[in-house]
C-alpha cells in the first residue's frame, strides 16, 4: 500500500491514539522519534514548493497542456519568439534560475499535491 507522507502521519497518529496498533503501546520517546523520521523523509522527497496562488494556477495550466521541458524553456528564455503563443509565465519573475529552482519545480510537476500556496 501507497501512502502520501500525510497520509502516513495521520495513520501513524491514529494508531497512536488507539494505543494498541499490534498489540503494542507506543511510549511518547517513540512517537517523537517517528514523526522527526517522517518529517525527515518529507523533506528529503516530498519537499514543499511554495508558490502564489498564480504562480500555482498557471504552473498547472502548463502541467495540463504541455511538457515540462516547454515551461522551462519559455521560463528561461520569456522573449524567445519560439515561445510567444505559450501563456505568460511574468509571475515567476521572481522565481530565480538555478538548478536548484529547476529540481523544485520538477518535483512540483510531478507532485502537484507538494504546492503551498503563500501570499503574494
Amino acid at each position: 500500500m501507497e501512502y502520501t507522507f500525510d497520509e502516513a502521519v495521520n495513520s501513524f497518529q491514529k494508531a497512536c491514539e488507539y494505543g494498541k496498533p499490534k498489540n503494542k503501546t507506543f511510549g511518547s520517546e517513540q512517537i517523537q522519534v517517528a514523526n522527526a523520521i517522517i518529517e525527515l523523509l518529507r523533506k528529503e522527497y516530498a519537499p514543499t514548493v511554495e508558490m502564489t496562488q498564480q504562480q500555482k494556477d498557471v504552473f498547472l495550466l502548463y502541467k495540463k497542456m504541455t511538457w515540462f521541458d516547454l515551461f522551462l524553456s519559455k521560463l528561461n528564455e520569456p522573449d524567445n519568439q519560439e515561445f510567444s503563443t505559450l501563456p505568460d509565465l511574468s509571475c515567476f519573475d521572481n522565481w530565480g534560475i538555478s538548478k536548484e529552482r529547476e529540481i523544485e519545480l520538477m518535483q512540483a510537476w510531478i507532485h502537484p499535491e507538494i504546492i503551498k500556496v503563500v501570499d503574494e
